[in-house]
């Protein structure tokens, strides 16, 4: 990975190595003084203050006060980038054309920027969903644990807790099964242990219990072995798959919905 730097002593000399990094689609970081105009969907101003800015290759950008973590502007991504000087201001416009927006900063002082060239991020992300909605997808699709799978209750209520699901195989048995949204450890199978107890205690039948988790420790392997219960890793690709889409008309959610 390359990495260039300057703590340019004038626009000119910002503007200079900005505009060089813009058309070689470089990571650009930039910490200088300046205001904001957006016109577009809506339209803002924001006035003069010290930022920091970030070029992505791939056109987007972002415009960060020295506090809080979601950005004051932003594009999300552009058809073009254009540096200039004008009228003593370095200008660094943004454009997307459809829907048509333009983003420009302007700045009167830049202290510092840096780019990078040739990062490289491959790594699959992974989102994981709240136990809730966990839960929720298994019980609608317990096939992916076992066919024949039916589920009875969910958050079925027991002495000292909460059975996450109760359900019976195809032979008919009762089927006790504690789930883990993330990873499964010796403390998830001995709490499976006391409500399988329990329930053979009372029913005076054979229970099965059944650990389910996307990732399970070796030891807790070992014990649910020892102690008859069953595990099984659920994969997440899998179940957000099955995840139920959202209704037709109904608004759509972006990383900023989320933002402050």
């Amino acid at each position: 990975m390359r990495r260039e730097q300057v703590v340019p002593a004038s626009l000119d000399e910002a503007a200079d190595s900005l505009a060089r990094w813009v058309a070689e689609k470089r990571l650009i970081v930039v910490v200088g003084r300046c205001s904001v105009d957006y016109v577009g969907r809506s339209s803002s101003k924001l006035g003069e203050g010290d930022r920091l800015i970030i070029v992505k290759p791939d056109g987007s950008v972002l415009v960060h006060r020295p506090r809080g973590y979601s950005p004051v502007n932003w594009q999300p991504d552009s058809q073009y980038i254009n540096v200039s000087l004008e009228g003593g201001r370095l200008l660094v416009r943004s454009v997307r054309e459809r829907p048509r927006e333009v983003l420009d900063i302007w700045f009167t002082k830049v202290y510092y920027a840096v780019s990078f060239q040739g990062m490289v991020d491959e790594a699959r992300f992974y989102e994981y969903m709240d136990e809730h909605e966990f839960r929720d997808i298994i019980a609608s699709h317990p096939e992916v644990l076992e066919e024949g799978l039916r589920v009875v209750e969910t958050e079925k209520p027991v002495k000292g807790g909460y059975i996450d699901i109760y359900a019976v195989d195809s032979q008919g048995t009762p089927v006790i099964i504690e789930l883990k949204r993330v990873r499964a450890t010796k403390e998830a199978v001995v709490q499976l242990k006391r409500y399988v107890d329990y329930f053979q205690e009372h029913l005076g039948v054979r229970v099965r219990g059944m650990l389910v988790a996307p990732s399970v420790t070796r030891k807790a392997y070992e014990l649910a072995s020892k102690l008859g219960l069953e595990c099984r890793q659920v994969s997440l690709d899998k179940l957000l798959k099955l995840r139920p889409k959202a209704r037709p008309g109904a608004p759509s959610r972006s990383l900023f919905d989320y933002m402050e």
